[in-house]
């Protein structure tokens, strides 16, 4: 048996659409309707899949923590502020890489690594 690894996250929202539109002009990801209150993003490769799913009980910040790992995190950051995104967390070195954290238009909280 493999080691037990996150294969799949989810962002509760009471605004899918909005976040849907959030991530896929930040990240490029493609999202299907799985459901009419849910919506999936399936990596190519076998990666971590990705959920929004309708909740009208969210409060900003109140999901999980989750980071996407990209190559150029102050592009990112730029490109997630003229999104409608805000900084919650500026750039932060890491060892040989960085770190920080945005908030999505409906408040959902989004890490971000560089390596």
């Amino acid at each position: 048996m493999t080691t037990p690894f996150i294969c799949h996250v989810e962002w509760g929202t009471p605004a899918p659409e909005l976040m849907q539109r959030f991530l896929n002009q930040l990240f490029g990801w493609e999202f299907q309707a799985f459901t009419p209150e849910y919506m999936i993003y399936m990596s190519e490769g076998g990666g971590v899949s990705v959920g929004i799913m309708k909740s009208d009980q969210m409060r900003a910040g109140g999901t999980p923590s989750v980071s996407v790992r990209v190559t150029d995190i102050d592009a990112i950051l730029s490109k997630a502020e003229s999104l409608g995104g805000k900084i919650v967390a500026p750039r932060m070195q890491m060892g040989t890489g960085a770190f920080a954290f945005i908030a999505a238009p409906d408040g959902n909280l989004i890490g971000l690594q560089m390596m």
